[in-house]
């Protein structure tokens, strides 16, 4: 069975990790109705747990529950740059243009940024990278420690040039936040600029069909051999259709594609 192509695959996996971040958060918002009290006090938390049958390593509630906030940027950032580096091993295995490898220094989506738009972006784009590159701090610091406090704070202000109110699936959310203020709002706003931004990205990726070609199995090729043209054609289309994004160019192509295949 063919694979769907990239895209569909981020917003499937995307969306089973935004189902467990609600899963959580309603539960937590649960938890603490019914236990504020017990929680902030060490003896009570410890009792609780007790009866609960779980050990807990520490027992600072709060930092705990500011903690899972950033978790939720944890993964939705696992998810868009699992995203960002296929559609850059694509871009390099199978578009148009040549290919300009990631710099040590840069992340992921300023890579490809760089390969699909030359790094021009609309100003609602550029705030969509801004914000974007915001939370991958966020999300390092939370992992890693690779970065300060005062890098978020630089970061932070340089979100304070746009305003996020504008736009619809923004109008509600009290978000973006500081690193110690991260909240549900940042995980909503993340994921749905992940997903705006990836799909805008994803559809100007140029692809040489012809690369395309070449990749696939030897054993699919003498399947369509044995098609009469017309047939190898709507073949041909429905499996770049599903495995990449088309465009006018591969309509235009198509007999072309049909020869080439046929001359394998």
């Amino acid at each position: 069975m063919q694979k769907k192509n990239i895209l569909n695959r981020f917003k499937d996996v995307l969306g089973q990790y935004c189902a467990i971040n609600q899963f959580v958060e309603l539960s937590k918002r649960c938890f603490i109705a019914d236990y504020d009290s017990e929680i902030h006090t060490r003896n009570s938390f410890i009792e609780l747990a007790t009866q609960k049958e779980i050990t807990l390593t520490s027992y600072d509630s709060e930092y705990m529950i500011n903690a899972i906030s950033r978790s939720y940027i944890v993964n939705v950032h696992l998810c868009f740059e699992t995203f960002l580096k296929e559609i850059c091993n694509e871009i390099k295995n199978f578009g148009n243009n040549v290919y300009q490898e990631k710099l040590q220094e840069d992340s992921w989506l300023k890579c490809a940024v760089k390969n699909i738009v030359n790094e021009k972006l609309s100003q609602d784009n550029q705030a969509l990278f801004d914000l974007c590159e915001y939370y991958r701090l966020i999300r390092n610091t939370a992992v890693h420690d690779l970065c300060d406090v005062k890098s978020h704070e630089k970061e932070f202000r340089k979100l304070q040039n746009y305003n996020f109110k504008r736009d619809t699936k923004f109008a509600r959310l009290i978000a973006p936040n500081e690193y110690e203020k991260i909240s549900f709002d940042d995980f909503v706003m993340f994921s749905r600029s992940c997903v705006e931004l990836a799909t805008y990205l994803y559809n100007l990726v140029s692809y040489d069909y012809i690369k395309i070609i070449n990749e696939i199995p030897q054993s699919q090729i003498a399947r369509w051999k044995k098609y009469k043209p017309e047939r190898c054609e709507k073949a041909i289309f429905a499996y770049i259709n599903t495995s990449f994004r088309i465009d006018k160019d591969l309509e235009s192509q198509i007999s072309y594609l049909v020869d080439y295949v046929m001359a394998r």
